[in-house]
């Protein structure tokens, strides 16, 4: 009985996958190709077939759980798919993937009732792990890294200074980049605790204590690692340390402390836990009710809401642009100018941009940078991991707040204010502000929301950024307080259209 079952429920969440792998099947490419690309998170690969195996180590205790399907679950895939078409009109990657991997959690519950579900909170849960997120830590991981090994430095009494990320000793200079801020290592330790804890303690405070330690290991053990490395640069006299040696040594560093983090636990794990082998040892008489074909048909009809309203408004984008390349067509040809990158190597980059202007011979001491999209995609968005303020190979991040300024007109103007610098010591302000249908903002996912406003309203389909910048390291506020309050409403008669040289 309970192997025929086995089996019937094998075929069920095997059918419920292959359903939402064919009408999610744009979202699951591109989380694959970031998986993929993207070293930080290529454990997204592991992911679903650790959750299948942990359901399937509950077999026997789920044999003896009541199941049936449930019509309430049904109203949330509808809304749930809903909200997975918004958060692909507004590209935002989370959380359409967060929709993406709660659709498995809401199908479990309709299909075999909230029972089930709450008997696999955990490999359910576990599902997010998938999600690529964290990439927004990175500066701060940065500040800390650079922090603890300046501070470890100094305790030795080696001579050291530090402007941004960059980090002066007498026998070489080391710059703590987005690789080493340790997100790679984070993210991992996290993911590995997580699991470990579940399978190796039963009480929940050990599990969230274990889980905390994970992530200050992590976070200590890479600034740990870092100094490490500048130290035996400096006792090398930079023979060592350097090159691949970077690389290995930060390897060899990190299996230490992932070994570190393992004998930890196993002082902290517990006893192992008998309580479900004597649950399934019990001879309870329990009913599995299967849904009805009606039942999966409305399921699946709603599962299919998303997708079907993201074809017609794909529609309706193709018929927009269409329109606007005929009329760009007919109208007068641009000229454009060349802006060599070695001139002006502050300049971010937006590779993907559908128009881009710069200031060129500036009468004034604060230069211009605009991207503009006229209609977003998948691979062409205003916020997305292609886009840099800056050049990371020439310049560092030495500073950030959120703020903003009074314009001579009375309008607010939101903005993210950046210091940069580079090895030279050379600094420039950087002010960066979004902007959508007139509409300003410094906050992205504020930016994002109102980008998701404007598409459904069809009023506007992309955006623009704004990066004003100034390298008068005394006066750069100053002359950019003064810029945007008398210059920023008639920006682009401060740039020209330019090709942008991306290197």
């Amino acid at each position: 009985m309970i192997k025929n079952r086995y089996l019937t429920n094998v075929i069920l969440i095997s059918g419920l996958i292959l359903c939402l792998l064919l009408a999610f099947n744009s979202s699951f490419s591109k989380l694959a190709l970031i998986w993929q690309q993207s070293n930080t998170y290529g454990h997204g690969f592991l992911i679903l077939p650790v959750a299948l195996w942990l359901i399937d180590r509950k077999k026997h205790l789920l044999a003896q759980i009541d199941s049936k399907p449930s019509l309430l679950a049904l109203v949330f895939v509808g809304l749930l798919s809903i909200f997975w078409f918004i958060s692909v009109v507004s590209y935002i990657n989370v959380i359409e993937q967060f929709a993406l991997f709660s659709l498995f959690v809401v199908l479990t519950w309709a299909f075999f009732g909230w029972k089930i579900v709450l008997s696999l909170k955990f490999p359910l849960a576990f599902l997010y792990f998938s999600i690529p997120i964290g990439d927004f830590l990175i500066p701060y991981l940065q500040f800390i890294t650079a922090d603890i090994s300046v501070y470890m430095i100094e305790l030795l009494g080696i001579p050291v200074y530090r402007d941004g990320m960059y980090i002066q000793i007498p026998n070489g200079n080391f710059l703590v980049a987005e690789a080493c801020s340790g997100i790679r290592f984070l993210i991992s330790t996290i993911t590995i605790g997580t699991l470990y804890s579940y399978l190796y303690f039963n009480k929940l405070y050990k599990q969230i204590l274990f889980v905390i330690i994970c992530c200050l290991v992590a976070v200590i053990g890479n600034g740990l690692r870092a100094f490490l490395i500048i130290l035996i640069g400096h006792l090398s006299d930079m023979k060592a340390a350097v090159g691949f040696d970077h690389l290995v040594y930060g390897w060899v560093f990190f299996s230490i402390i992932l070994g570190a983090i393992f004998v930890i636990g196993h002082y902290m794990s517990d006893p192992e836990n008998k309580v479900d082998e004597a649950i399934t040892n019990q001879n309870t008489q329990v009913q599995q009710k299967l849904p009805s074909f009606t039942f999966i048909f409305f399921a699946l009809l709603l599962l299919c809401l998303g997708p079907l309203l993201k074809y017609k408004y794909e529609q309706n984008v193709k018929l927009l642009v269409a329109s606007h390349e005929s009329s760009s067509l007919t109208s007068a040809p641009l000229n454009f100018k060349i802006m060599p990158k070695f001139k002006h190597n502050w300049l971010p980059i937006f590779p993907d941009a559908d128009e881009i202007y710069t200031s060129v011979l500036m009468p004034t001491a604060v230069d211009v940078f605009i991207a503009k999209y006229y209609v977003e995609s998948d691979s062409k968005e205003i916020i997305s991991y292609k886009n840099r303020l800056f050049d990371g190979n020439l310049w560092s991040l030495k500073s950030m707040s959120a703020n903003e300024l009074i314009d001579a007109n009375g309008n607010k103007i939101p903005y993210n204010a950046l210091t940069i610098v580079n090895m030279n010591g050379n600094e420039r302000k950087l002010r960066i502000i979004y902007e959508v249908n007139s509409t300003l903002s410094a906050n992205k996912i504020k930016f994002k929301l109102l980008q998701l406003v404007n598409k459904i309203m069809m009023t506007d389909l992309g955006g623009e950024v704004i990066v004003l910048s100034s390298a008068n390291k005394l006066e750069a506020d100053n002359d950019l307080d003064k810029f945007m309050s008398e210059n920023f409403s008639t920006l682009k008669q401060y740039a020209v259209l330019i090709k942008q040289e991306v290197q």
